[in-house]
């Protein structure tokens, strides 16, 4: 389902610069490593600019590094999921070298706290409160406009306090690839959560990309959520404990929800929770996903490789034949929404308490990405 190829260290490094850091033709979102933070850029196709959070207080010197390596000197919009320091704490410093051209759209009202103040004053005038179906069209002359659309913010409707459950929720639409950035979005009724990603689903759809909410937090990423936005891949944004993770993220419950619907992982650190699974995760540092005009395929860069995938789309036909002669097996957990070929190394992670197998792939669960088509 997706190819790697190596590339030289040089040339990746000129590719970066020179090709990421500017209009190419393509739709660029770089997921920035920022440490146990938020901070994504996207790049349309004609150059118009989007920051969606900016990073965390402390550490500024990583997104606004970023920034200036790979040529960005303006900022057109920039979108804050919510209030907290791990989001919007670098809003001076990045718009300091990428000025504001046109707005900063977040979820209105005030919070208290210096990063929260420092962000009004960075925007100034220039802040607006995002509304039900606010929309962000880019290249709006071309055959090929980028659509980012406001589908959920405050709780959606839930009744809340907590700051993750106010998040801005955002989707991607490029031709027929989307993707969604919602903050720190709540996904489980616990401790002063509330479940607000089970309302929110049916609204975002099917996605291509998914910036794992809340850094992959146990309050994340609920399994009604994965079942009906259905990502091929996952963006982890995690840092060490030195830049702030003291939260354990990634978590085991969220990577497990995530592993069992056969969501590939790309991490920007390694985090503090479980190690990587080297069969499903990447700890990949800055990862940037391109998406050319009407294409099939995206690719995801990091660290000199570069992955490519598939436009998500529904299985045509069902049932994949098995070799001639030769009947095939099917294995799946208990706990999850895909199956696998017996054969596929990726049905090695299955836990064994777990495990289930048939001659013919369960109803209502679909095939593991990462299985080889045949």
């Amino acid at each position: 389902m997706f190819r790697r190829f190596s590339i030289f260290a040089g040339l990746y490094l000129f590719l970066v610069g020179s090709v990421f850091g500017q209009a190419n033709g393509n739709l660029q979102l770089h997921f920035i490593d920022v440490g146990q933070g938020d901070g994504a850029l996207l790049i349309s196709p004609q150059g118009e600019t989007v920051l969606f959070d900016d990073g965390r207080q402390g550490v500024c010197d990583k997104p606004v590094s970023y920034l200036q390596s790979i040529g960005v000197n303006k900022t057109d919009y920039h979108i804050a999921s919510h209030y907290h320091l791990d989001h919007i704490g670098c809003a001076q410093q990045v718009l300091q070298i990428a000025p504001l051209q046109k707005v900063a759209y977040d979820r209105g009202g005030s919070y208290n706290s210096t990063p929260y103040r420092n962000y009004i004053q960075a925007v100034g005038n220039k802040r607006q409160a995002v509304t039900d179906g606010t929309t962000i069209t880019l290249d709006s002359a071309s055959t090929s406009p980028v659509i980012i659309k406001i589908v959920a913010f405050d709780g959606n409707g839930v009744s809340t306090n907590n700051e993750n459950d106010l998040s801005v929720v955002a989707v991607v639409t490029f031709g027929t690839f989307k993707a969604e950035i919602g903050g720190d979005l709540s996904g489980e009724k616990a401790l002063d959560y509330e479940d607000i990603e089970t309302s929110v689903a049916p609204k975002v759809g099917q996605v291509d990309v998914y910036k794992v909410h809340h850094h992959c937090s146990a309050y994340s990423t609920n399994a009604t959520w994965l079942n009906t936005v259905q990502p091929r891949i996952g963006i982890v944004s995690v840092g060490v404990v030195a830049d702030g993770n003291t939260y354990h993220h990634p978590t085991e419950d969220c990577l497990d929800r995530l592993h069992n619907s056969g969501v590939k992982l790309y991490w920007t650190e390694k985090g503090e929770g479980p190690a990587p699974d080297p069969m499903t995760d990447i700890v990949a540092g800055t990862v940037v996903v391109q998406v050319a005009p009407k294409a099939a395929t995206y690719t995801v860069s990091y660290g000199g490789q570069t992955d490519s995938y598939p436009l998500w789309s529904p299985p045509v036909g069902g049932n994949v034949p098995p070799p001639q002669g030769v009947p095939r097996q099917y294995v799946w957990s208990k706990k999850s929404n895909v199956y696998h070929y017996a054969e596929c190394k990726t049905a090695r992670n299955i836990k064994p308490e777990n495990l289930q197998h048939g001659d013919a792939p369960p109803p209502g669960k679909t095939l593991h990405q990462l299985c080889p088509v045949q």
